[in-house]
């Protein structure tokens, strides 16, 4: 959908667990799985009350940076909130952690239920996903490891949080989740003392071949670790990833069940076959790039994971690993069949297309293949795959292509359109084509969307929707440069949805310079061909004055505009003319307030909010026979803008009365969301519990 400039403040969110470090790690003992156990394909398939820490600590006060660590937690909470499906408001993500913010988390060494972690678990039914990026550091007199947070000192081990107070904690964690339930650490880090970088180390002292000692094995914990002993972890720059984390999320994108990789293809990955792969390639990864020694340590479990898409971090890694692979079975076999098979299968990544033609045109001077070539390069930049079909021959290296396009001169019937639509498509753009649905915004699938959008955009680079869903999907992975490439070409074509986006970009500086005179021309342009958000987006800088000159009455009537052209958000903006009579508008406080009422009724969340406030603060008159906490819960059921709005009240002028709030916390609670006390209070549990039912009732 067109984006409507609203600034909300979001509320702390807790997380999943999963704990990997980009630096270096401690060893751990491998526990062996009993062979009669078989492995849990369901183990990580409901998520719905998992929790994760994912914790990057690139930055420090007193030694080195980690340079890659907050792409390591990035990366990671993308692929446990869209590919393990876990709640992003059950994913606690941590940047540069403080000792405190560990404490705080995990719980301390004397009181280890304090920490968020435990609390936010639910017995028997959350897995447990803890991550961690950052240096670890070893106290050289007790040989013990220690995760150094962002204040901590590397020359004293105590100041970081020790790896077996980590461990231990955790244990009482995996205690409540309960057996069925599994609770994975992953450390993409060492314990060494060495930064990462040849010949440079973290601590004062120098201390070669440094192995610590190991942290007590908890029962029913798996972990993966960088590295073991006395040897450093390694970086992928390629990916820009610490080397485990790059190879973990390769692997579970599918490549460990790559047959050529030992798995056996069955597009599930069981923790075997990616504890295969994972040493496997890290060790031959590392000594390639750096001539060391890397070979992580992973506990055996009994989890089978589904080969899912790779997360955008290691999209392109991914594509090059199966691009040599397709290359590889080619050169096996051998055959004009092969080469051909490679040349019109190969996506975005194809490095050995040269090499494939020309084995194709090997002794061959103006044959077969090299009008084949001639055909394609004539019809297929025209899209026209039928006519290319006709002159094919026995060679027709683009056979496949030309297929799976075709969906005749129609470009709606080419697979790549019609699954640019179904990811990206805008539910209020008015170049949807009838029976697309449309996406919303927060709900876009963004490496998948970009992946379609992408290929489908450049085969159809006249049709502008297709430009615009490309920019939606950039812009949901906050890729904001290429969303104003993308938004500028489907906006210089016409779409006025792009142009409300792309002014959204200008307006914030996304991407782009910030500019607010281009962002409120783009609104406008926008709006007068008919784009009410747009319209809306302009009256509000004219409104607040923002970036241009403030014209309070040139914005009402573009509010007006807006709200006649059917902008909901718009109605509630016109209410207070009729309070003070301004701008032409009858002085009528009732005639005002119905238009909170008719915006509640279109579904507006803030005019539902606002008529809480109003009822619990002496004009319940104007409302009768309505509830405020009715408003407030109906408001909640619109999702993360209806948790915000109501969030909110707890700072405007006019406040929701504590036995109001009460009975908003006593439907939470019956609803399983609330844990905490019905006190009336916006207190910091309820605030979180909000922004969690609001976004189940969203997604449902």
């Amino acid at each position: 959908m067109t984006k409507a400039v609203v600034v909300w403040g979001r509320v702390a969110r807790i997380g999943l667990a999963l704990l990997v470090q980009a630096a270096c790690l401690a060893p751990v003992a491998a526990r062996a799985v009993p062979e009669a156990q078989a492995p849990d394909t369901a183990a990580f398939a409901d998520n719905a009350d998992s929790v994760a820490v994912v914790i990057g600590n690139s930055r420090y006060k007193q030694t080195v940076p980690v340079d890659y660590a907050h792409h390591d937690a990035e990366a990671m909470r993308s692929y446990l909130v869209q590919r393990l499906g876990y709640r992003d408001a059950n994913v606690f993500v941590l940047k540069d952690a403080t000792l405190n913010e560990f404490n705080q988390v995990f719980g301390t060494e004397r009181n280890p239920q304090s920490g968020r972690l435990w609390r936010s678990v639910r017995e028997g039914r959350s897995n447990v996903f803890v991550y961690y990026s950052g240096h670890g550091v070893p106290d050289l007199a007790s040989r013990q490891p220690f995760l150094l947070p962002e204040d901590g000192n590397p020359n004293q081990g105590e100041s970081g949080y020790a790896l077996e107070t980590l461990y231990r904690n955790l244990d009482l964690v995996k205690r409540k989740i309960g057996s069925e339930r599994q609770l994975v650490v992953m450390v993409d880090a060492c314990f060494t003392g060495e930064t990462g970088r040849k010949g440079e180390s973290l601590l004062a002292v120098s201390a070669p071949g440094f192995a610590p000692a190991k942290p007590k094995a908890e029962s029913g914990i798996v972990r993966l670790v960088a590295t073991s002993g006395a040897t450093p972890a390694n970086w992928d720059e390629a990916n820009r990833l610490g080397l485990l984390t790059s190879r973990f999320l390769m692997g579970v994108s599918g490549l460990a069940d790559a047959r050529d990789q030992q798995g056996d293809g069955d597009g599930r990955v069981t923790w075997a076959e990616l504890k295969g792969y994972l040493r496997r390639e890290v060790e031959e990864a590392a000594r390639r790039a750096s001539g060391r020694e890397q070979v992580p340590e992973i506990d055996d479990a009994p989890i089978v994971l589904k080969a899912s898409l790779p997360v955008d971090a290691v999209a392109k890694g991914v594509a090059t690993v199966r691009d040599e692979a397709a290359w590889r079975r080619a050169e096996q076999r051998g055959t004009r069949e092969a080469f051909e098979s490679y040349v019109g299968t190969c996506g975005e990544v194809c490095a050995y297309r040269p090499q494939a033609m020309d084995r194709l045109l090997a002794g061959r001077q103006r044959d077969a293949a090299a009008v084949d070539q001639e055909n394609w390069a004539k019809y297929g930049t025209k899209r026209q795959y039928q006519a290319y079909l006709e002159t094919c021959t026995d060679t027709c290296a683009y056979r496949g292509l030309a297929e799976g396009y075709l969906g005749g001169s129609d470009p709606n019937g080419d697979p790549r359109v019609k699954t640019c639509d179904a990811l990206a498509a805008g539910t209020d753009d008015p170049d949807r084509p009838s029976g697309v649905a449309g996406v919303k915004y927060g709900r876009i699938e963004a490496a998948s969307a970009i992946e379609a959008c992408r290929g489908a955009s450049a085969a159809y680079p006249a049709l502008r929707r297709l430009a615009y869903q490309l920019g939606r999907a950039y812009d949901r992975a906050d890729r904001s440069k290429e969303a104003v490439t993308a938004y500028d070409r489907a906006a210089r074509a016409g779409s006025t949805a792009a142009m409300n986006n792309l002014a959204t970009l200008y307006e914030n500086g996304q991407g782009v310079k910030r500019s607010q005179v281009e962002a409120f021309r783009l609104y406008r342009q926008a709006g007068e061909a008919g784009n009410v958000v747009a319209l809306a987006n302009a009256a509000r800088m004219l409104e607040y004055g923002n970036g241009i000159p403030k014209n309070e009455a040139d914005a009402v009537a573009l509010y007006k505009r807006a709200v006649d052209g059917g902008d909901v958000a718009s109605i509630s903006k016109l209410v207070p003319h009729y309070a003070t009579g301004a701008y032409g508008f009858p002085k009528d406080l009732h005639q005002g307030f119905d238009l909170f009422r008719k915006a509640a009724e279109k579904g507006d969340p803030v005019a539902m909010a606002t008529m809480a406030t109003l009822i619990d603060n002496g004009f319940s008159r104007y409302f009768p026979g309505v509830s405020a906490a009715d408003m407030v819960l109906r408001a909640l059921k619109r999702g993360e803008i209806g948790a915000a709005s109501v969030s909110a009240t707890d700072t405007a002028a006019q406040k929701l009365k504590p036995e109001t709030i009460r009975t908003v916390q006593r439907a939470i609670k019956q609803a399983d969301f609330y844990p905490g006390a019905l006190d009336g209070r916006f207190n910091p549990v309820f605030v979180r519990a909000l922004d969690q039912y609001a976004k189940a009732n969203e997604a449902e």
